[in-house]
């Protein structure tokens, strides 16, 4: 932030600079306060308003910021900004194997984050084909059905939440697909002194009140004005506390972060890209009632991956 003083004509003017990097280039934004140099305190009020202002200039609307300040809110839409330009410059077969690209990373991390035993040549296939998969093509082919349908329109409710599962686990009745748990989960670590893990600081909630949990999430999802990268990591933060399905709850919270990322016009996000920091990070949020550390990580995963992207040759 800068006070810029202008002289014209022996007058003193005097405006607010506020600058942003994204990438290699610099964005800047300016805006005329008045003939009277303002007090420090008047400054930060005129300062505070002015980024909101840019907030809904870029965003097209307002939101509230409860994790990340206004400054980072400015670069996640500067950064999205800049996202959409790169890639509305990239030809049609372009565009194409970048999303094929992305889906199929994105796949095969969100697999194999949970140890799920499959390969690239495995989901690369399931992409190919429809018939005459193998067990691991078939579960590839499972989640990628669940990003393709999360890219489409659907209201977020609870019926949605047990589709979606239901996709990504067909075919496996042990897991019961589409259907909310009928018992007691507990939540493990890895620990090298014990095979089985050891149970985190966090016990899900009775699968009585999974019904109840899932009604509130839909309500509090249709209700927030947050922002969509704290909305998104927030919804993450959710579902997997409730803990709603035997299996797969991550992947659909996962699913769910970016569903509302993707409704919002930001690109496909691969949280877990970074297993461990990812699995830290999430505990640490669950255990500790520290969502604001998980919201951050999401940024900070955002920020890394677009920034990636828009410094990529075509």
């Amino acid at each position: 932030m800068q006070l810029r003083e202008k002289t014209v004509h022996g007058k003193k003017y005097y405006y607010l600079d506020l600058s942003y990097r994204i990438s290699s280039k610099l964005k800047s934004f300016s805006q005329y306060i008045g003939l009277k140099k303002p007090s420090k305190s008047k400054l930060k009020n005129i300062e505070e308003e002015f980024k909101s202002e840019i907030v809904s200039r870029l965003a097209g609307k307002k939101y509230e910021n409860e994790f990340v300040s206004k400054d980072d809110l400015i670069k996640i839409m500067l950064f999205k900004e800049a996202f959409n330009k790169k890639f509305a410059s990239l030809s049609k077969v372009q565009k194409r194997k970048h999303e094929i690209d992305s889906t199929i990373l994105f796949t095969l991390t969100t697999l194999t984050t949970e140890d799920v035993d499959v390969s690239l040549d495995d989901v690369i296939n399931s992409f190919k084909k429809d018939k005459q998969l193998s067990m691991r093509e078939q579960i590839s082919k499972n989640m990628l059905k669940a990003v393709e349908s999360i890219k489409e329109k659907h209201e977020i409710d609870k019926k949605y939440l047990l589709k979606l599962h239901k996709t990504i686990m067909a075919d496996f009745e042990e897991k019961t697909p589409g259907q909310v748990r009928n018992k007691q989960v507990y939540l493990h670590k890895q620990d090298p002194k014990n095979l089985l893990g050891i149970e985190i600081g966090y016990r899900p909630p009775h699968y009585s009140k999974i019904d109840e949990l899932l009604d509130d999430f839909v309500k509090w999802y249709n209700s927030t004005k947050l922002n969509p990268l704290e909305k998104a990591a927030t919804a993450h933060c959710k579902i997997y506390k409730i803990h709603p399905f035997l299996d797969g709850n991550k992947r659909i919270s996962r699913l769910i972060l970016n569903k509302i990322l993707i409704e919002e016009g930001f690109p496909l996000l691969n949280i877990s890209l970074k297993k461990e920091l990812y699995f830290q990070t999430l505990i640490n949020a669950v255990e500790k009632n520290k969502e604001k550390k998980f919201t951050e990580f999401t940024l900070k995963e955002f920020l890394r991956q677009t920034k990636a992207f828009i410094k990529r040759k075509k």
